[in-house]
């Protein structure tokens, strides 16, 4: 019997020995995430993650574009704001992104929502139902406009025409509204219409 408890204690010290080699065996795994990032990120299956900055995420999210037609051009074949911003709907798939109007001569485009657009908008129209809302004033100042205005109705007395202030305002809001359509859209429940 203490042979036999000798050659039970005998195996113990070679399997301490086992668990040491084991254990450069560790750095293995570190290399199963290389093979992911040697894959084509242009060829990405459905339901893979895709490689954005934030920037390019936020301004795909605010525009309706779906990261997953566009093509990346940055590191790795990362998605950066220059692909989204030169993202064109009309090479995407069918039924992606904005779509064209029904009437061919009508000025806007009907832009699909996204399931996180969709939920932003419905709670911000239940936010306005539900939540007790308030009204705030400005006060601005209208000097130089007031001084313009005076100019051009002198120019425009002879012609029997007269400027007001809120044709000013008109104007200015025409401009901004080209430097920015986006906000010129409606929420019409399943599409923007810009």
């Amino acid at each position: 019997m203490a042979t036999s408890a000798a050659k039970e204690a005998s195996p113990a010290p070679p399997s301490k020995e086992e668990t040491t080699p084991e254990a450069p065996k560790a750095p293995e795994p570190s290399k199963g995430p290389s093979p992911p990032s040697s894959e084509s990120k242009s060829e990405l299956p459905k339901g893979d993650r895709i490689f954005a900055s934030p920037i390019a995420k936020k301004i795909a999210l605010e525009r309706g574009i779906p990261l997953a037609q566009v093509k990346g051009t940055g590191p790795d074949g990362r998605i950066i704001r220059e692909d989204v911003e030169k993202y064109i709907p009309e090479l995407a798939s069918p039924g992606v992104g904005p779509s064209a109007p029904a009437d061919p001569s009508a000025d806007y485009v009907d832009i699909p929502l996204s399931n996180m657009r969709r939920t932003i908008a419905s709670r911000l129209a239940e936010s306005k139902v539900q939540a007790p809302h308030y009204y705030l004033t400005v006060d601005i100042q209208m000097d130089k406009v007031l001084k313009l205005r005076e100019v051009f109705n002198k120019s425009l007395a002879e012609k029997g025409a007269k400027l007001s202030v809120n044709d000013f305002v008109v104007k200015a809001v025409a401009k901004a509204l080209e430097d920015v359509p986006e906000v010129n859209s409606a929420w019409l429940g399943d599409v923007i219409r810009q």
